[in-house]
């Protein structure tokens, strides 16, 4: 028989649940944005480096790197926001 909950335990766990929902929902919001500046990131070295095979790598994996950061940045604070939001309802 499972362990009986009580409201306070309750409470915590509907906020663990909310919270991991919330961050699943502010990454792909967060991948979109990072995911179109990547893009346009990718057109531009595909034009700045048009004759340069390795320049043109080079500055791909540099677009590759910058949207890990953007969307490990977004994704963290739009999690934060979401997360205050949980804790004062």
């Amino acid at each position: 028989m499972p362990p009986k909950l009580t409201q306070n335990k309750y409470t915590h766990a509907i906020l663990l649940a909310g919270t991991a929902l919330s961050l699943t929902f502010a990454s792909m919001t967060a991948q979109a944005s990072c995911s179109l500046k990547q893009t346009a990131c990718e057109a531009s070295c595909k034009v700045r480096y048009f004759d340069d095979t390795f320049g043109k790598m080079g500055c791909i994996t540099k677009c590759a790197a910058e949207r890990t950061a953007c969307s490990a940045k977004e994704g963290a604070s739009e999690a934060v926001e979401k997360t205050k939001e949980l804790v004062k309802d």
